[in-house]
């Protein structure tokens, strides 16, 4: 155990399964990106060092698989610094350069498991990509793998444990152990949704239309914080409560959600505690907005639902208890509990002030900063069948607030242009300006 009971944990964990057999079993595989923006050009020998530290901390990881039946897979130090992609010709989009950076292949298991490249932009200045594994970590890891890198912390790399046939052997007896109670205790657990009846959400279908990779549409906006505090704090909410606010009036714009009912809106909480060196330590939690005359408004109830939800993160679902006998299934059944899973409806990932040492990866601070996550192999008939809507991410740097924006409904919002058109009316009747990175 860690200082303050956080787990120093060498085996794989439930998520971090899940985002594994996403990508070995369904052929999905799941990123996290960050993209930085700079008004001067970056020194490649600084983007070595970072890349050197970067391997020598949480990020140098690789799965191995157990030898036994029913052993959880574990971590082991990866000895692979991957090279730095460095683009000598400037970039005509940058989110076109992004898209190709995180579309390149990544292997947890081999290794390695991130990449980090460069490339000039025609302004002038300079962009910055770092592209993660799910499987070798969610956005805490990200951030804390690049904070500790330009701290020059080694922090975070499995050990070098060497596990014999009978620790396998020993694990997957605790996994049958845990998977037991489990199951026990789901059945007694409270059922039911604690959102009111009637609330708006996604519903699986069958796929309809082009099965074709593509990329859906997305959207980045730079955003005055000042103006964004402002028009919170007018309606007595936060900035995250504004945040939610305004992806569900973009939704009631594209017409995906009625203005007549609640809407389910999902927000990502992380568990992670100090010295925590899982590489997936993140819950979600629920809560239902209400639209009123076509719009959302009252920040102080979403204000007061959100503290009620966030207070009830750590309550065991059933879901939650049933996490280690989902983990010990074989990969077929996985597969077909996967394909009838929804993705949200309005799902709201608040990443707040990032770090200073974040924001300034080598040194000379970022003007912004861009995080998402992104799902290999998606097409329009895939996100049907899904029946997702929109996603997003919002980022502090200095005084700019970065929206991120993946839009995951092909009939509401089928193009980039469609949800900058709704995102930039959204914005201007709270009366926050912005700067779209590109225009469609």
């Amino acid at each position: 155990m860690g200082s303050g009971g956080a787990p120093v944990v060498n085996r794989l964990t439930f998520d971090d399964d899940l985002f594994l057999r996403s990508e070995r079993v369904l052929g999905i595989p799941v990123t996290n990106q960050s993209v930085w923006r700079f008004d001067r050009a970056l020194d490649p020998a600084e983007l070595d060092e970072l890349a050197r530290r970067l391997s020598a901390g949480r990020l140098g990881r690789r799965v191995v698989r157990g030898a036994f039946p029913g052993a959880r897979a574990r971590w082991v130090p990866s000895e692979t610094v991957p090279p730095v992609a460095v683009r000598s010709e400037p970039v005509e989009s940058v989110l076109s350069w992004a898209d190709a950076e995180a579309a390149k292949p990544l292997d947890p298991v081999r290794g390695p498991g991130w990449r980090l490249a460069c490339a000039p932009t025609e302004a002038g200045g300079s962009v910055l990509s770092l592209v993660v594994s799910h499987v070798v970590g969610d956005g805490g890891v990200h951030v804390n793998a690049v904070v500790e890198a330009v701290r020059g912390i080694s922090a975070g790399r499995p050990p070098e444990t060497p596990v014999r046939w009978w620790d396998d052997v020993r694990d997957a007896a605790g996994q049958i152990r845990r998977a037991g109670r489990g199951v026990l205790r789901a059945v007694r657990a409270p059922k039911g949704s604690p959102l009111p009846p009637g609330t708006q959400t996604s519903r699986t279908r069958e796929p309809v239309g082009d099965d074709t990779p593509a990329l859906p549409p997305f959207a980045v906006l730079d955003c005055d914080a000042e103006a964004w505090d402002a028009a919170a704090a007018a309606r007595g909410g936060s900035a995250n409560t504004l945040f939610i606010a305004v992806l569900t009036e973009i939704l009631l714009a594209s017409g995906r959600v009625s203005p007549d009912a609640p809407i389910k809106v999902s927000l990502p909480v992380s568990t992670r505690g100090e010295q925590d060196d899982r590489s997936n330590a993140t819950t979600g939690v629920s809560l239902a907005v209400t639209p009123a005359d076509g719009r959302v408004t009252d920040l102080a109830a979403i204000r007061a639902a959100s503290k009620q939800a966030f207070a009830a993160a750590a309550d065991e679902t059933p879901a939650r208890l049933l996490e280690p006998l989902v983990q010990l299934l074989p990969d077929a059944v996985v597969a077909r509990t996967a394909k009838n899973s929804p993705v949200p409806l309005c799902l709201c990932s608040n990443l707040g002030e990032l770090p200073r040492e974040f924001a300034a990866p080598t040194g000379f601070p970022a003007t912004s900063v861009m995080m998402r996550s992104l799902t290999g192999g998606t097409s329009p008939a895939l996100l049907r069948a899904r029946g997702g809507g929109l996603t997003a991410w919002l980022t502090r740097t200095g005084g700019t607030l970065t929206l991120a924006m993946l839009a995951l409904d092909p009939d509401h919002v089928p193009d980039t242009r469609t949800l900058h058109t709704h995102t930039e009316n959204t914005l201007a009747t709270w009366n926050i300006p912005n700067r779209a990175w590109e225009k469609p």
